[in-house]
């Protein structure tokens, strides 16, 4: 059960640092250099950072599949099917929710669509939108592992084995 705990906790962590790592490079360095060239037409920086962002995407995505299909645990199945669903639905939750900020008859209350655009307009700053395609890698990882908890047979614990009874002897 020990290990258990500490692979979830494992997956978990990659999970974070996957996706802390992808939006900092794409909404960070690579956003920057977008800019410098924008400002200086010459793609300089940007030209050798653009693939170093999809390296770091796609390690992420095998980073993510790895650790979830290595933790074997429902929880962190559903949590990665939560997590990474709610990241690949965000940009249509937005903008199905942006109209009760736009004056239109609201299908979720304002506070709500409010966040829900903070946090798409956070995700979306970056270039390469490394965070989405990170997130529907949790969504496919996560149905796997629900998969996979769910048509694994069941393992009963082992009965103690019977002793047989000590021989009696006939010695009178």
């Amino acid at each position: 059960m020990h290990s258990r705990l500490g692979k979830s906790l494992v997956a978990t962590l990659v999970a974070v640092l996957a996706l802390a790592i992808a939006h900092w490079f794409d909404a960070g360095v690579l956003l920057d250099a977008q800019r410098r060239a924008g400002v200086t037409f010459e793609p300089g920086l940007l030209f050798y950072l653009t693939p170093v962002a999809h390296l770091i995407t796609a390690a992420g995505v095998v980073a993510l599949a790895l650790a979830a299909w290595w933790s074997r645990s429902l929880l962190v199945g559903v949590g990665y099917v939560l997590v990474g669903g709610f990241l690949v639905l965000l940009p249509a939750t937005v903008w199905e929710f942006a109209t009760s900020v736009n004056g239109a008859p609201a299908p979720a209350p304002e506070p709500i669509a409010t966040a829900l655009g903070n946090w798409y307009f956070t995700l979306a700053m970056g270039v390469t939108g490394s965070v989405f395609t990170l997130g529907a890698a949790m969504l496919i990882a996560g149905l796997a592992v629900i998969g996979r908890a769910l048509r694994a047979p069941r393992r009963e614990p082992a009965a103690e084995p019977a002793t047989a009874p000590a021989p009696e002897s006939d010695s009178a």
